[in-house]
């Protein structure tokens, strides 16, 4: 196993426990405090298993300790099933007799406010003083279901679990149970499952590194509330993403109230929501919304593995349902390609009744001739831009539905055919017909909204498994040698970004009439006024700029309105002059931006701009830097894309100009992002095709 966090021997020792103690045990069944001992006796574990309380001589058959010291044997984990109050003392004690991790169902401690927090923070010390590792507190524990090895007060072990292909992270334990019923309600087991808790020690990563990495365990599924050690979390993606196992995960949180204290426009349009998916969408990692889609996923992966393509193939023994299908598809955004004219005439010289297209209606002649289904199926196989074939189907009459599902589930396990999934028109299905696809590992889903978002996820997780072959690692950035707090001044922000190869428009500075009248004559008309000072970061708030000024009156007019302008918005002071800036014309506004967040890192944005840019928040995000295909990806991903690719006949602009500023830009970002924390570059106009781009006004904001 390998150690790229350096938590891996520990955690595999916690799953793959020796011995287990129960600090607190209860004699009292269905008590929390009584689940632990219960379960660690009674699921199959086959290590030691010590009953710790001062008042007890037995409990489950096994000799009671009266503390965790008396044992005298070596304990790889404690669950500590006490109070708040008493918990520390207990955990101090756990570390003092060398046991090896502490379970804490308690609650009470880091959630309750400061006082709380600091015994929390105390108790963690202590542990990790002595080489313990803590898992929780506010947890309901961790279970290995294939060694019976459970640490938890979670009375659904108790229940038959299967184990099966699946490991189950979440950081709440009522989540976890509740995922755990819902898959094996599909016949999807677990291996291993950990709620994490407050996580005040080991955490999310940490959980999924040994179970990533455990080779009886295919997918990861996840609840997440909050990723409290990103770059943990990262380099697990990529591991994940090198062995070829998705990570599915409900992440919580959209809350974009960060975004409206934002001083830049990219920052308002890159909230800390936004930011998870471009850090997710980047790294392989799934994202779904809700428990039913964590299910979907998980289920045609396991069953059917990722297809290559989002497009499916649609056969319908309703010829309205076929048409429902295709409706549906495309309001969720999965295509239902058109088939070969060579595919269509075999089709439908073997539909009686019906014209053999993509949806293909197979008409009331199934119920007779079930084999129609498994032609369908056969042709849909061969087409290049189905990834997925959908059979919706309902109960036939006799024994047709039972025929049909045994011949799709029989052809379904050839090498030659495409993944299959089932929809399930009259709700579920039942008997024979159901253990046909059962025993075929073919899914069924009884909800199109699942189905379809489950091919389109996993086939964006395939074509991203596909392209990171050929895709060097990102590139490491050598951090920069600027500090700048609040926004940077015009002319440092324009001197660091020539610096870094951004192109801008030429502009001269000037604090008097006469200088901006001389400065515009010697550029050439027309030419743009900008207000200049550190104290107005938007201008145009602050009637801060004036266009296509075509002579030297129109400059000195427009340099004392602007001037004027600005000590009406200053109120206790006046701009310090203008910058004089040639006029580009005939470009195509885009905007680039920044976001760095402590936690997460430095983003580049990429989006339409001029008055798109708030209005329809078109942008693409990624962790900065970027390469040029992935800057290319970026652009070509917006729908303000057909601006720069010749709409309605007009010349196409310099997209591979563009996509290189992204790519200068966002090694910038990355190398001044230990203080940088966001800004844009707005207007960016691209020019024609092979003319470049020029950067007409730019902003940086430090870290307060």
């Amino acid at each position: 196993m390998r150690n790229i966090l350096g938590s891996e021997p520990d955690v595999d020792r916690l799953f793959n426990p020796k011995s287990i103690a129960v600090v607190g045990a209860s004699s009292r069944p269905g008590a929390l405090s009584w689940w632990p001992l219960h379960l660690a006796v009674t699921k199959g574990f086959a290590g030691a298993v010590y009953p710790v309380n001062p008042t007890q001589q037995e409990l489950e058959g096994l000799k009671c300790f009266p503390s965790i010291g008396a044992i005298g044997q070596p304990v790889d984990v404690a669950v500590v099933v006490l109070n708040a109050e008493r918990t520390p003392e207990a955990v101090a004690a756990c570390a003092a007799a060398g046991v090896k991790a502490v379970v804490l169902p308690t609650q009470g401690l880091g959630e309750m406010g400061p006082e709380g927090e600091a015994i929390q923070a105390e108790m963690v010390a202590n542990a990790r003083a002595a080489g313990m590792r803590v898992v929780g507190p506010n947890t309901d524990g961790f279970a290995n279901l294939t060694s019976g090895a459970i640490g938890s007060i979670q009375p659904l072990y108790a229940d038959a679990m299967a184990p099966g292909p699946v490991g189950l992270v979440t950081q709440s334990g009522a989540t976890s149970s509740s995922l755990m019923i819902r898959l094996k309600q599909h016949g999807i087991g677990c291996r291993m499952v950990v709620s994490g808790g407050n996580e005040v020690d080991l955490g999310l990563a940490d959980y999924m590194s040994v179970m990533v990495q455990d080779p009886n365990i295919k997918i990861i599924l996840s609840f997440v509330e909050s990723i409290r050690k990103p770059a943990d979390f990262l380099k697990v993606a990529e591991l994940a993403a090198e062995l070829g196992k998705p990570i599915v995960l409900i992440k919580v949180g959209r809350s974009e109230e960060g975004a409206k204290r934002a001083a830049a426009h990219t920052g308002a349009l890159a909230g800390a929501d936004a930011l998870y998916d471009a850090m997710f969408a980047a790294r392989g990692v799934i994202r779904v919304s809700e428990l039913s889609e964590l299910v979907a996923v998980a289920k045609m992966f396991l069953t059917q593995g990722a297809p290559h393509t989002a497009g499916v193939g649609i056969m319908s023994v309703s010829g309205g349902q076929a048409g429902t299908l295709a409706d549906k598809a495309a309001e969720a955004g999965v295509p239902v390609p058109a088939i070969s004219d060579a595919t269509e005439e075999r089709l439908t010289a073997a539909l009686q009744f019906g014209k053999g297209f993509n949806p293909c209606d197979l008409t009331g002649e199934i119920a007779v001739n079930p084999g129609l289904a498994l032609q369908v199926y056969e042709g849909f196989s061969g087409e290049p831009d189905i990834g997925t074939i959908v059979f919706a189907r309902k109960h036939l009459t006799a024994r047709a539905s039972i025929v049909a599902a045994g011949l799709l589930g029989e052809h379904s396990k050839l090498p030659q055919a495409k993944p299959l999934a089932i929809y399930a028109m009259d709700g579920e299905i039942t008997g024979e017909e159901a253990d046909a696809y059962l025993a075929h590992g073919v899914p069924v889903y009884d909800n199109l909204n699942d189905l379809y978002g489950a091919c389109a996820k996993l086939a964006r997780w395939s074509a991203f498994q596909s392209d990171r072959k050929d895709r060097a690692a990102p590139a490491v950035v050598a951090p920069g040698t600027a500090s700048y707090a609040g926004v940077v001044p015009d002319a440092d922000t324009k001197r660091m970004l020539t610096d870094a190869g951004i192109r801008l428009a030429g502009e001269a500075f000037a604090a008097s009439r006469d200088a901006a009248i001389s400065a515009a004559t010697d550029m050439g008309f027309p030419v743009v006024l900008k207000v200049v000072s550190e104290r107005i970061a938007h201008k145009t708030e602050a009637g801060g700029v004036i266009l296509n000024l075509a002579d030297a009156d129109a400059v000195g007019t427009a340099f004392d309105t602007i001037m004027a302008n600005a000590a009406a918005y200053l109120k206790d002071g006046t701009a310090d002059g203008v910058l004089v800036q040639e006029q580009i014309k005939d470009g195509i506004e885009m905007i680039l931006g920044c976001k760095c967040d402590p936690q997460l890192g430095p983003f580049v944005v990429v989006g339409t701009g001029g008055i798109f840019t708030e209005l329809l928040k078109d942008v693409a995000i990624r962790p900065a830097p970027v390469d040029l295909d992935t800057a290319k990806t970026m652009i070509t991903s917006l729908r303000g894309y057909a601006l720069l690719d010749g709409f309605r006949g007009a010349a196409r602009g310099d997209v591979d100009a563009f996509a290189q500023t992204v790519v200068d830009f966002s090694t910038f970002i990355a190398r001044e992002g230990g203080w940088l924390a966001e800004g844009d570059l707005n207007p960016v106009l691209v020019l024609e095709d092979g003319k470049g781009v020029r950067t007409v006004d730019a902003l940086l904001v430090g870290h307060d």
